[in-house]
């Protein structure tokens, strides 16, 4: 399983008329004002890859109209493009490798089902799925912790395919589990058998539009 933690330039969307002496970007580059957005005019192919991923984006806000997504998906692109300019700078190589990841993140044949999802109280006595995107193989990889502690309270780990009925169909330790998406929200659940006594029953979780897994928080 594959995390993905990259963004690009979208400071606006309509690319301004710019002299002819610079390139092509999301935004106007007669403007650029940062080391970042500077060394994104001057290389063509980071200004190519800034075009790309703004349209990526924009694709991407229409996954899910309403409900939470919008506000998700904007919050985390905000969120990566703060990562990009602390991270790479005015640092071409870092700032192409980010660009091709998360145009690769952005286009995701399972975006619309990534995110963090939530149940119970966080932090106090919650539990949550993180979803992430699955590499080479686009599935998506499932992650289910104890709140608050990412990392030493890990209760379950997946990777697969979501189907066309919104479900993802995975072994965990010979019980069949089923986790089932609908729009900003997700069920876990397993059939009544001793095999699956851990959690047998089905758990509901909602999307939470203010934290992403793939980002520093």
């Amino acid at each position: 399983m594959v995390r993905v933690a990259c963004w690009a330039s979208v400071a606006a969307l309509v690319c301004l008329a710019a002299p002819a002496a610079t390139r092509a970007a999301s935004f106007d580059c007669a403007k650029a004002g940062t080391p970042t957005e500077k060394a994104i005019c001057k290389d063509a192919a980071v200004s190519k890859l800034d075009e790309q991923v703004a349209a990526a984006f924009k694709a991407a806000q229409g996954l899910w109209p309403a409900g939470n997504w919008p506000f998700f998906i904007r919050n985390e692109q905000r969120e990566w493009l703060k990562d990009r300019n602390g991270i790479c700078k005015a640092d071409v190589a870092c700032l192409k490798e980010d660009y091709e990841r998360r145009l690769t993140f952005l286009t995701h044949p399972s975006l619309k089902w990534m995110g963090r999802y939530v149940a119970g109280r966080c932090p106090q006595d919650g539990v949550y799925l993180d979803v992430t995107p699955s590499y080479p193989d686009a599935g998506i990889g499932v992650t289910l912790y104890l709140c608050p502690d990412p990392k030493g309270n890990m209760l379950l780990q997946a990777e697969g395919d979501v189907d066309a009925a919104g479900k993802l169909r995975f072994d965990d330790a010979g019980c069949p589990r089923v986790l089932t998406f609908t729009q900003d929200a997700a069920t876990l659940s397993a059939p009544k058998t001793e095999v699956c006594e851990r959690g047998a029953d089905s758990r509901a979780f909602r999307r939470d539009p203010a934290k992403s897994p793939y980002l520093g928080e």
